[in-house]
């Protein structure tokens, strides 16, 4: 049932259909969406107009709404009966460009984030009610309305809703511009970017964040002008003639390219072990030309100095916990906010976690929630395990595995948390269990790993199917990789790395799963690759700038932070005007 479904008699009294509100706890508001209504809105006329109001719409359909009640939604309301306009003391009023239908659904929809409930509409009728909601300045709705489009924009439509958001509504033709410079890649290869205006393409392609390869710059440019040959193109054949050029960037000493650009997704190495000691280069890969960049981050670097440590990204959060610098085996906990760029301390774990795994794992409540679990405490192997609740800063402890476990496997597989490999002190393990968040237990997975492991990597890729890559077996480090399926419970082999490493990191991204750093049986290394999971081989990538072993790499993809890790200059010698 749709919000929509109601009768245009029950806008005045009738609350949202339960039916039709999706209940979910873990939604979280807008300032906009947390706006109460307040009778202070209209104090200076309750007295004075009768409460409610005749509304003539479109088709001549007439209903009758409370005139607090509009007021309270829609600026056009606010202004209409608190001045002194001819009409504002009107008891009838007519607007001919709004249905009854969309004023119901648009005076629901604040009304239900009132109740502290998400209504559930779908694109389609979104659109529909974007230029009513424009026109009424329904200030609620509009956000509720570009959050719903924003997030459900696909590339083949993409084009058409830009245009139409930039008549009725600039937020959300800004956050429309957005997607499709994300989705830019997908419309070149659809051919859909074709039926862009000159000055749509030309605004594209002097983004810095424009996600499109440096070989195809050229393409898109000559593909829109044969299929647009009928329009004037001179602006965009003299933006060409006047832009193309091989930057001195790294990405586009390959090819003549428009300007320098910053990559949409990029993985960053955080921490490790160097030769010296604890690494002290931050460094990101720069996808658009396979390339390690050395970062200029400069906001408190020793706070992530550590090595055999954890690392996630919850909630726009890098958290930082556990590890070891040389000297001290951590319990701190440190948050760095990528939004703000400011440091905070944490609750501290309560166990010291040296060679620490972990991995995130999302509630019923949609909460992000981190599980550590085993390591070594400086003195001792641990079994114990414990989850950080970023929201409350709360690090709980939960059942104890059944075994000893540092330098293991941490994933989550089917949403559940489960352990592989691994070293007790004595012995290097063969196989993994799962926990049981319900019942507070772990139970053993259905069948051992072809290799004992420990110092190994594990990473997910498909809901229910994770990797194991590379470690150690007590003898000599490994290069094999296997697949563990959870729903039939067996191991298959995986095609072997270049390098044989332990105590590495591996993040996937793009269908791509990458490696990086690691212990080689001689020595720390530089030395990356990635496993690209269409043809199930691994290919060698360019090395780090420093050697070092137990980093950890996460991907970032699509987020602001990116400006501060690549640092890509606004390039003024674009030209766009003659």
């Amino acid at each position: 049932m749709d919000l929509s479904d109601m009768s245009s008699s029950q806008l005045a009294t009738s609350p949202p259909p339960r039916t039709a509100i999706d209940y979910n706890s873990s939604f979280e508001e807008s300032p906009a969406k947390r706006v109460k209504y307040s009778h202070e809105l209209t104090k200076s006329f309750d007295e004075k107009l009768s409460q409610t109001v005749i509304l003539v719409l479109r088709n001549n359909e007439e209903v009758v709404v409370v005139r607090s009640l509009l007021s309270s939604y829609s600026t056009y309301f606010r202004v209409l009966f608190s001045s002194d306009f001819r009409d504002s003391k009107s008891s009838s009023h007519r607007i001919r460009l709004v249905s009854a239908p969309d004023l119901h659904l648009l005076l629901t929809i604040p009304r239900a984030f009132e109740q502290g409930i998400k209504p559930n509409i779908n694109i389609q009728r979104a659109v529909e009610i974007l230029e009513p909601a424009a026109f009424l300045q329904m200030s609620i709705a509009l956000d509720y309305i570009t959050d719903v489009i924003s997030e459900n924009v696909s590339h083949e439509n993409i084009i058409k809703i830009f245009r139409l958001a930039l008549l009725y509504y600039t937020p959300l033709a800004l956050r429309v511009w957005r997607t499709m410079i994300r989705q830019f890649q997908t419309m070149f290869n659809t051919n859909v970017y074709l039926t862009l205006k000159e000055n749509e393409l030309i605004g594209l392609l002097t983004d810095k964040h424009l996600n499109l390869k440096s070989e195809d710059e050229r393409k898109v440019i000559t593909n829109w002008i044969d299929h647009n040959s009928h329009l004037q193109t001179d602006r965009i054949v003299q933006f060409a003639q006047r832009n193309f050029s091989r930057r001195p960037q790294p990405d586009s000493t390959q090819y003549e390219v428009i300007r320098n650009r910053q990559p949409m997704t990029a993985i960053v190495s955080f921490g490790g072990w160097a030769n010296r000691g604890v690494a002290q280069k931050i460094e990101v890969f720069n996808t658009r030309c396979d390339r390690w960049q050395t970062c200029s981050f400069n906001y408190d670097v020793p706070n992530i100095r550590r090595a055999y440590h954890g690392i996630d990204i919850v909630d726009d959060k890098l958290i930082v916990f556990g590890g070891f610098n040389g000297f001290q085996h951590f319990q701190t906990t440190v948050l760095f906010d990528l939004a703000t760029k400011e440091w905070k301390n944490g609750t501290n774990m309560h166990d010291k976690r040296c060679y620490v795994t972990a991995t995130k794992v999302k509630d019923s409540h949609g909460r992000q929630l981190i599980y550590a679990c085993g390591g070594m405490n400086g003195i001792s192997r641990l079994k114990s395990a414990e989850m950080y609740d970023y929201q409350q800063d709360l690090w709980t402890e939960i059942a104890n595995m059944s075994h000893l476990r540092s330098d293991g496997a941490v994933i989550t597989i089917d949403n559940k948390v489960v352990a592989i490999g691994g070293f007790d002190g004595r012995h290097v393990h063969l196989g993994g269990e799962s926990y049981d968040p319900i019942v507070d237990q772990w139970h053993p997975l259905s069948s051992n790993m072809r290799t004992r492991r420990t110092g190994c990597t594990a990473v997910s890729i498909m809901n229910n199917v994770c990797m194991v890559i590379g470690g150690f077996n007590g003898i000599k480090r490994l290069d094999t990789a296997e697949i563990y399926d959870m729903r039939e419970g067996l191991w298959h082999p995986v095609s072997v790395m270049h390098t044989a490493r332990s105590n590495f990191s591996a993040c996937p991204m793009d269908y791509s799963i990458y490696v990086a750093g690691g212990f080689d049986g001689q020595s720390t290394t530089k030395e990356t690759e990635r496993l690209d999971l269409r043809n199930r081989k691994w290919q060698a990538l360019p090395d780090m700038a420093e050697a070092k072993s137990a980093l950890r790499i996460v991907t970032l993809s699509d987020h602001s932070f990116l400006d501060e890790l690549f640092n890509v200059p606004e390039d003024d010698g674009v030209v766009t005007t003659w």
